[in-house]
């Protein structure tokens, strides 16, 4: 299943609502966001439609490594806060 851009941006925005209310501080570009956490730290995530999974939309790391998929907003949220409270 191919996803569309307007599949893809919901995606998005689904997961800086998301972290917002978490308390991050996140600025939306066109495929990805950047969350930044109090300390200065950031994360940025992308959605892209994964081609191994028949093209469904997947968070993914700055460099494409997979997050989880894009309708798992909450693990995406966990993924995310992990990488900013990295010690």
């Amino acid at each position: 299943m191919m996803s569309t851009d307007d599949d893809r941006q919901r995606a998005l925005h689904a997961l800086a609502a998301a972290l917002r209310g978490q308390g991050y501080r996140v600025t939306v570009f066109h495929w990805y966001l950047v969350a930044e956490s109090h300390e200065g730290r950031s994360a940025e995530v992308w959605v892209q439609g994964r081609a191994s999974d028949n093209g469904r939309l997947w968070f993914t790391g700055p460099g494409g490594t997979p997050i989880c998929e894009a309708e798992q907003t909450t693990n995406a949220v966990v993924a995310v806060k992990g990488v900013l409270h990295r010690r």
